[in-house]
């Protein structure tokens, strides 16, 4: 087919706003149960999570829910949730997302029983409790797992000394449910907690802990205790602390366990021995790329202890599944073609299940059989009518100021019937993800797609702060938030449009949460920008300081600009509030209305400040009822990129 010339950014697309909206989002918390997978799934028709299951022996492959339309699952836990649920072959228990409760459903081929609650509910408007990371203890009598409880107030007081969290033990007859004096607590170490664990014979409980001020991923404790009549006796941090972080450990026998730890700048893969006297900790897969992760969610994981070794991700950007053969120290790509993978890898006996994705595939479970190398897909590639239209991402760095190279994603305009004119650049979005500590991703996107199929380009930054890339490009946005982020944005477009990829006097950036922030900042204190998308963002670091965010990130502005009272003068210089008036790029507003840890204040107080200058320069303010951080509603999300299709359309039209 002869394309047609045409203006980037006006192509026309059959990929619409709403058509992306109602797209399925990516599943999570893969699990190996016997010969079944089950997973997490999105439904943005109803803004629910599902639990889903896969037969992998059935001929036809059929995914089917394990609970009823009733039962949507999901934890409230530290505000980006954690693992809501234990599967055996027998019964699950799994978080309710309605009232948080934890419930016991026995499932057999025809489905889940009417599921029974087995914590207690809540005493209204009094108290906020979340279970998750769930494990079945020693006996198979009760399960544990972290229950955090947050006492509530009407006003936006300090949430962490309202906070607190402690490793509890449940009862699978159900006995906790209407008598809360039923549950027991196993252990209480840390004002943080996360994947708790059980050593083979029950003997030995591991667990990860960390305190305020620090975040996960500056240093947390591994802990290990015996256990006493179900209890943990004598807590003994075994590795991690002083700067060390601990991401996920998992035991390799009743003696020893494994564990990514970053003493020497990687999350690496270390062996812990248990003695008599103390332990050691060795590691045993020594790199100079990751292996771990940053802890958003309690329970998350990227490695996982099989019958023929260790399965773990590994990469610098780009990453790879690995099986690490303790024996021999071999290494085998377990994935080949697959390059991106969930923090959710899960195993159990030779079998591996994780939520992967490539530069064609978007996010899939996998089921992989360790022993015959055997991958499978849990879920088929659905038939896309427009796959024509979406672009194949590519890989790339700029080199900035220290001769660091920040990685950026690159989605280039893709239409099987248009091109642009030979002679004019196509327009640029800026993509900036949040965190700040998460990463880009070399995979196929469909959202992206509705913007390159009309024309525009769109890079995702992995600005100095991201995971991925070792502690210190990660440690590059200590206490210069505001200015690294915006820096290596500017630095990835400027780039581009030296290359001829992108057109300099019509270049947007877009983002949410932290990337809100970024959004702001670049609108806020360089002209480089023609126009923003800003999605429930942090506009004024003072108060998203602890009075105006939830208990986890209430100390992290400490990491990100400074102390608040000792460093009035920074927060002060790169706030996009205090510097609203400077602001003079058309921006469109997007904030749920429910949202606890970027709160409607901040989007709001900041239109407020612009508009009082600058009067329409707000585009759209939308505020979404029923909408947290981050959308699930498809109506929400039509909305949204609708707005910033026109936002584009009236500003970086050809």
């Amino acid at each position: 087919m002869t394309k047609v010339e045409h203006p980037y950014g006006s192509w026309p697309s059959p990929i619409t706003a709403r058509e992306v909206a109602a797209l399925p989002g990516a599943p999570q918390w893969s699990a190996v149960v016997g010969d079944e997978t089950w997973w997490c799934a999105l439904d943005p028709a109803t803004a629910t999570v599902g639990l889903m299951r896969r037969r992998m022996n059935d001929p036809d492959g059929e995914v089917r829910p394990v609970l009823g339309p009733d039962w949507p699952v999901g934890t409230k836990a530290m505000g980006y949730g954690g693992r809501p649920y234990l599967a055996t072959p027998d019964f699950a228990v799994f978080s309710c997302s309605r009232d948080q409760r934890l419930y016991r459903a026995t499932h057999g081929a025809a489905g889940a029983d009417e599921p029974r609650p087995l914590t207690p509910a809540d005493p209204e408007d009094a108290l906020r409790t979340t279970y998750s990371d769930p494990v079945l203890d020693p006996t198979g009598t009760e399960v544990w797992a972290v229950r955090e409880a947050t006492q509530l107030t009407e006003d936006l007081t300090d949430p962490a000394p309202r906070t607190t969290r402690d490793i509890v033990a449940i009862p699978l007859s159900g006995a906790a449910a209407d008598d809360p004096g039923a549950l027991r607590v196993v252990a209480s170490s840390h004002h943080f907690l996360s994947t708790i664990r059980l050593n083979p014979d029950g003997s030995r409980l591991s667990w990860l802990g960390w305190d305020h001020p620090v975040m996960p991923w500056q240093s947390t404790d591994l802990m290990i205790a015996g256990l006493v009549d179900g209890v943990a006796v004598a807590p003994t941090r075994v590795l991690g602390g002083d700067g060390v972080s601990v991401a996920q450990a998992e035991w390799a026998g009743n003696d020893s366990l494994y564990a990514l730890a970053d003493p020497d700048g990687w999350w690496n893969l270390f062996r812990v021995e248990l003695g008599a006297d103390k332990a050691t900790a060795t590691c045993v897969l020594p790199t100079e790329t990751e292996c771990g992760h940053a802890i958003w969610r309690v329970g998350s994981t990227t490695f996982a202890v099989t019958a023929a070794g260790v399965v773990l991700r590994r990469g610098l950007g780009e990453e790879a599944l690995i099986l690490w053969d303790p024996q021999t120290g071999t290494v085998t790509d377990l994935a080949p073609g697959w390059n991106e993978f969930s923090t959710s890898v899960s195993g159990a006996g030779s079998a591996v299940t994780v939520v992967a994705a490539s530069p064609t595939e978007s996010s899939v479970p996998l089921r992989i059989d360790v022993s015959s190398r055997t991958v499978v897909r849990c879920i088929g590639r659905p038939d896309y009518p427009h796959e024509a239209w979406v672009s194949v991402p590519e890989r790339r760095h700029v080199e900035v100021e220290g001769g660091w190279q920040v990685p950026y994603i690159y989605h280039p305009p893709t239409n099987p019937e248009y091109r642009g004119p030979a002679d004019t650049p196509p327009p640029l979005l800026i993509d900036v993800h949040g965190g700040p500590t998460s990463s880009t991703v070399t995979t196929r996107s469909l959202g992206f797609a509705l913007f390159t199929s009309r024309g525009y380009a769109v890079a995702s930054v992995d600005y100095g702060g991201s995971t991925g890339y070792g502690r210190a490009y990660r440690d590059r946005l200590r206490h210069t938030w505001g200015s690294t982020d915006v820096e290596d944005s500017v630095a990835v477009a400027r780039a581009l449009a030296a290359a001829g990829l992108a057109d300099p006097r019509r270049t947007a950036i877009r983002g949410g949460s932290a990337g809100g922030w970024t959004t702001l900042a670049a609108l806020a204190h360089s002209d480089y920008f023609a126009c923003g998308a800003v999605y429930y963002p942090i506009s004024d670091p003072a108060t998203w300081f602890h009075e105006q965010t939830h208990d986890f990130e209430s100390r992290y502005i400490h990491y990100l600009v400074g102390d608040p009272e000792r460093d009035a003068e920074r927060f002060a210089r790169v706030s996009p509030l205090a510097h609203a008036a400077e602001i003079t790029a058309p921006f469109i507003m997007l904030q749920g209305l429910q949202d606890v840890i970027c709160r409607p204040d901040q989007a709001r107080r900041l239109v407020e400040a612009v508009e009082a200058v600058r009067p329409g320069l707000c585009r759209a303010h939308h505020e979404f009822p029923g909408e947290g951080h981050g959308f699930r509603k498809d109506e929400t999300m039509r909305v949204c990129l609708q707005a910033e299709l026109d936002l584009y359309a009236s500003v970086l039209g050809a």
